[in-house]
């Protein structure tokens, strides 16, 4: 799996693509804090989600 290190422009704003690893670690974390947020038994809307996933 190589780094990437490209930049995108993308509507003038700068964004820097980080590794398929990295990438993965962050999904990963994300996912983990999602089924610990189930197992407790709390309840987000769908924009609340899309707002979470769209940060990542």
């Amino acid at each position: 799996m190589a780094p990437a290190t490209q930049v995108i422009k993308n509507n003038n704003i700068m964004k820097t693509e980080y590794s398929e690893k990295t990438a993965i670690g962050a999904l990963y974390d994300e996912l983990s804090k999602g089924i610990d947020s189930m197992k407790k038994g709390d309840v987000y809307t769908i924009d609340e989600a899309w707002e979470e996933i769209d940060k990542i």
